[in-house]
This record gives structure tokens, C-alpha cells and sequence, in this order.
């Protein structure tokens, strides 16, 4: 019985070790054409309802569940702009353009 115990235990360490090695923190700028900071953009991993919204400096950190995600800028006035995740992308330095 108590080798079946530390088998689950080591099975479930190790799933848990697999999942979190999938997600990952992004963190990022986000400005204009003129290179000043946006505050209040949402950043939207599509197709979740993961979501962030850009600080007063334009940072913003967003956790994804996976590499190959991709995400959406929004904020009023500018276009939206889409951005797909590789394993190298953190930090970003995004710039929105004006409708």
C-alpha cells in the first residue's frame, strides 16, 4: 500500500510540474505612434476569458495557458491589433495605431 502511495504521489507531482510548464507570464509595453504609454488597453488571450489591462506607464502582465496563444489589443480610438505568441516573446513592445 505504500508504494501505491508514493507512485499517486509522484504521478500527481509530475502532472502538476507538466501543466505549469505550459503556461507563461507575458509582460509588455503598449504606445502609440508617438511612443507614449496607452493606459487601459485590454490585452485578451483569444478565445478565453484571460484578460489585462495596461497600468498608467502602458505595462501590462498577462499569464497564458499556452505557447501558439494569441492575443488582442484593444482599446477605443485605435485599430485592433492581434499578436501570436512564440516561446521567446516576453517582454512585448506593442504600438497601436489610431483608427
Amino acid at each position: 500500500m505504500k508504494i501505491f502511495t508514493k507512485i499517486t504521489f509522484i504521478l500527481v507531482v509530475m502532472t502538476l510540474f507538466a501543466c505549469g510548464k505550459e503556461s507563461q507570464m507575458i509582460k509588455g509595453t503598449i504606445t502609440n505612434e508617438s511612443q507614449q504609454p496607452l493606459q487601459d488597453v485590454m490585452v485578451q488571450v483569444v478565445g478565453t476569458d484571460l484578460y489585462a489591462k495596461s497600468k498608467e506607464d502602458g505595462s501590462f502582465m498577462i499569464n497564458t495557458k499556452k505557447r501558439g496563444d494569441e492575443l488582442l489589443f484593444n482599446l477605443e480610438g485605435y485599430k485592433l491589433y492581434f499578436y501570436k505568441l512564440d516561446k521567446n516573446t516576453s517582454p512585448l513592445e506593442i504600438e497601436l495605431q489610431k483608427k
